[in-house]
């Protein structure tokens, strides 16, 4: 079993890294959002996106677990290699690197959702309610966490422990 993060929303907060860039108090104060998504591309914004506060304790937290860990992220519709790049980036400035086999940028997250070897689930926590329900779909276990909004001790703690002891009862194969 693997336990996946998700960053933007989970690790880096995103939607701050909007406002800023964008110059408003609040991301949906952007306007036509879609466009202004897309014209990230080509740049260095996700090397810019400041961590959460909770952002040290979860890894740590998914590390002392004794289990193996990962990123799973989305890059950028048509800028994978650039959205890639800066997001690894990120993840080496702030010391989040696991195996580089386990860093894992896609925009088909599912695909991951269990160990192609022996069907045991894998974790994937995620702040997008689509992603969660793809995981879970293709026989993953999900965890949605935002981290802005939801509570680190008093939820995901025990969401993420929970997890660990569902996906070491179950075996798809």
């Amino acid at each position: 079993m693997t336990i996946y993060l998700d960053m933007d929303g989970v690790l880096a907060d995103f939607f701050k890294g909007l406002e800023d860039y964008y110059g408003v108090e609040h991301w949906k104060q952007i306007p036509d959002i879609e466009n202004s998504i897309r014209s990230l591309k080509n740049t260095d914004f996700f090397y810019q996106l400041l961590p959460f506060e909770t952002t040290t304790r979860l890894v740590n937290y998914v590390l002392s677990a004794g289990d193996d860990w990962g990123i799973c992220s989305s890059p950028l519709r048509d800028d994978f290699a650039n959205s890639s790049y800066w997001k690894r980036r990120w993840l080496e400035d702030y010391n989040i690197t696991p195996a580089i086999s386990k860093m894992i940028f896609t925009n088909s997250k599912h695909k991951f959702a269990t160990n192609k070897i022996d069907g045991t689930p894998n974790i994937l926590i995620d702040d997008k309610p689509s992603n969660i329900a793809e995981w879970e779909l293709h026989g993953g276990i999900g965890i949605r966490y935002q981290a802005n909004q939801d509570d680190f001790e008093e939820y995901l703690i025990p969401a993420i422990d929970q997890a660990i002891d569902l996906a070491d009862k179950v075996k798809f194969v």
